[in-house]
């Protein structure tokens, strides 16, 4: 099976045009596949789950814009690719096959580096130029979607797509830990884009409260920038603390 893998991996990322076409490809399956899934879940178990809406605010086309440019958001991750195959092409960095136990560790540090990485850039969509310019186009859905995920302008796209450069410079990752992080990163982009909940009577600063909290983020457009962690809202002092659900 590792074989089999690596082989697979070696021949995606011999040329550049084959890594274009695979993340194009991965990207869109997990889209598709995530969207499917998440809005069936809710179509079929809201009642019996007692899932809550939290945000009443959906637009007319919403649904059909969202997706419309998370497949823009897509075509630039496949662009990302190439500089992703040329640098593994020219040997600035590896990627293991033999030591399956390394995901044990890796998986949970790429898991906090995600977090950090988007609540970094997260904040600077939010200075005035990208938010007027670029990160509006994610916050046209006052109302969150499952299709929303991946709707964003080009800019704020190759910004979130950027997370995957960093650590593999520094560390000879596993192949099962690096396809983690997109599926990882796409689950957690559901949930908390899904902007239904169970019933809790917890403050909207804990841990279980995230999809509420970044509900309240498209709704109001400030503050809650982390991803599913509520830790670097509090210690950048960048929560915002509300219950109230329209």
């Amino acid at each position: 099976m590792t074989a089999y893998l690596e082989q697979i991996f070696a021949f995606v990322l011999s040329k550049w045009y084959y890594s274009s076409a695979f993340f194009f490809v991965f990207f869109s399956i997990l889209y598709l596949l995530g969207t499917y899934t998440s809005e069936w879940i809710i179509r079929h178990y809201k009642g019996k789950w007692n899932l809550q809406q939290i945000v009443h605010a959906h637009k007319p086309g919403q649904t059909r814009k969202e997706i419309q440019n998370s497949f823009v958001s897509i075509f630039v991750f496949s662009l990302q690719a190439i500089p992703f195959q040329l640098l593994y092409a020219h040997g600035f960095f590896k990627v293991g096959f033999d030591n399956p136990w390394a995901c044990l560790w890796e998986i949970p540090v790429l898991f906090l580096w995600n977090e950090l990485h988007f609540y970094t850039m997260h904040w600077i969509l939010h200075r005035r130029w990208f938010f007027k310019n670029v990160h509006k186009t994610h916050h046209w859905s006052k109302e969150p979607s499952s299709y929303s995920i991946y709707s964003f302008h080009w800019i704020e796209a190759f910004m979130l797509g950027s997370v995957i450069f960093f650590p593999v410079l520094f560390h000879e990752f596993q192949l099962i830990s690096l396809l983690s992080l997109p599926v990882m990163s796409i689950v957690i982009n559901l949930l908390g884009h899904c902007n239904h909940e169970f019933p809790s009577d917890k403050p909207s600063t804990s841990f279980s409260k995230f999809t509420f909290r970044h509900s309240m983020h498209h709704q109001a457009s400030r503050g809650n920038f982390g991803f599913m962690l509520p830790i670097f809202d509090k210690i950048f002092q960048t929560q915002v603390n509300t219950n109230q659900k329209k």
